[in-house]
């Protein structure tokens, strides 16, 4: 009796547990039923091509603006000055006077020259008349001959005296600033000005080590000048020392530059940039495209994939390896040095939303202003 009673209790216990467990399989295949009724959540997200790029390695140096045309003047002989024909900082013409010294004196000492000279000049006229004639010596005429010729030199000597007095510009351009004035002594020597040519090219000369002794010729070299804000510059290697300076190994190149801007002046430092090894094909992707996780750096690329006979546009995650050295005219672009090529398309604003294998929607416009599209 006692064991059909547990029959019974047996019996009612998996009937129960039968009961409950087909309730909760209904509920659950219920649920899955209304879940699957639901269309799949799709992320609206902005798409851009990659952009490619050549990049190469390359060295930066510093750098020095040297005008193709200058030279510092300065007077050879001392002297008092008469005459300063040019304004300080102002444009002159080649040939123009600049700074002519006080030369009375030579002046009249080359008059007293041009004097002794004629009579030297008539006195060798008759003596050489006299030899024709018979009736004068050759040993007189040549004493004669030898009295001009010293007075020519004499008077020679002093004409080159008095131009050495007077400076004038060798060529065309823009002179420096200066306090000259009339009545100013001028030991031998001193600096007059500073004379930049009007040539519109300029040099930019800087040094390499001597491991990058083969930059070549014709090589395109980048030129920044960062606090004037003039962006990159190109400028073309045209020679180089023929030898390392010891002091520091280094070798000294020279570069033109050519149209440079107006506020690039000669003297100033400037950074170049030397092109070193291969070109590489890079690409550039935008900075929002950029994700950031535990896993490394990625990007989303977005693939088109045919399910149940519909296209349809799913994110992939793409690890990536991103560039230290960026664009410097583009700051909210990336250089990507590895996971990308060309010509992909991948999802920049509203990447941080994706997920690998995430449905995705493209809209035109910034989807931080598009409410989530769940059913579209």
């Amino acid at each position: 009796m006692r064991f059909w009673s547990w029959v019974l209790v047996i019996g009612t216990c998996l009937l129960v547990a039968a009961v409950l467990g087909f309730y909760k399989y209904s509920a659950i295949q219920g649920a899955i039923a209304r879940g699957n009724a639901f269309p799949e959540p799709m992320e609206a997200v902005v798409a851009v091509t990659t952009t490619g790029i050549e990049r190469q390695s390359g060295l930066t140096v510093s750098g020095v603006v040297v005008a193709t045309q200058s030279a510092e003047l300065r007077n050879e002989l001392a002297g008092r000055i008469a005459t300063v024909g040019f304004a300080a900082g102002s444009q002159v013409t080649q040939g123009q006077l600049l700074v002519a010294l006080d030369t009375a004196q030579e002046r009249a000492q080359w008059a007293e020259a041009q004097a002794s000279l004629e009579i030297a000049r008539l006195a060798l006229a008759r003596a050489e008349r006299l030899v024709k004639s018979g009736a004068g010596s050759v040993e007189a005429r040549d004493q004669a001959n030898a009295q001009f010729e010293e007075a020519s030199a004499r008077a020679r000597a002093l004409a080159a005296t008095i131009d050495k007095k007077t400076l004038r510009a060798p060529f065309a351009g823009i002179a420096s600033l200066h306090q000259l004035e009339v009545g100013q002594y001028l030991p031998a020597g001193s600096m007059v000005a500073t004379l930049i040519g009007r040539d519109r090219n300029l040099w930019i000369d800087f040094s390499v080590p001597q491991s990058q002794a083969d930059l070549q010729p014709e090589t395109v070299v980048q030129i920044r000048a960062d606090d004037l804000e003039l962006g990159v510059l190109a400028a073309t290697v045209i020679a180089r020392d023929p030898s390392v300076q010891a002091s520091s190994r280094n070798l000294r190149f020279r570069a033109e530059l050519t149209a440079p801007p107006a506020a690039l002046l000669p003297g100033m430092l400037v950074k170049v940039h030397v092109p070193i090894g291969d070109v590489r094909q890079l690409v550039t992707v935008p900075s929002q495209a950029i994700r950031h996780d535990s896993l490394g750096t990625s990007v989303y690329l977005l693939k088109e994939t045919t399910e149940s006979g519909q296209t349809r546009l799913r994110a992939e995650r793409r690890t990536v390896v991103v560039s230290a050295v960026g664009l410097p005219d583009a700051s909210d672009q990336l250089v990507i040095e590895e996971g990308l090529v060309a010509g992909q398309r991948i999802a920049a604003s509203g990447a941080f939303k994706l997920r690998d294998g995430s449905l995705v929607q493209v809209v035109e416009r910034d989807p931080a202003a598009v409410d989530r599209l769940v059913g579209h």
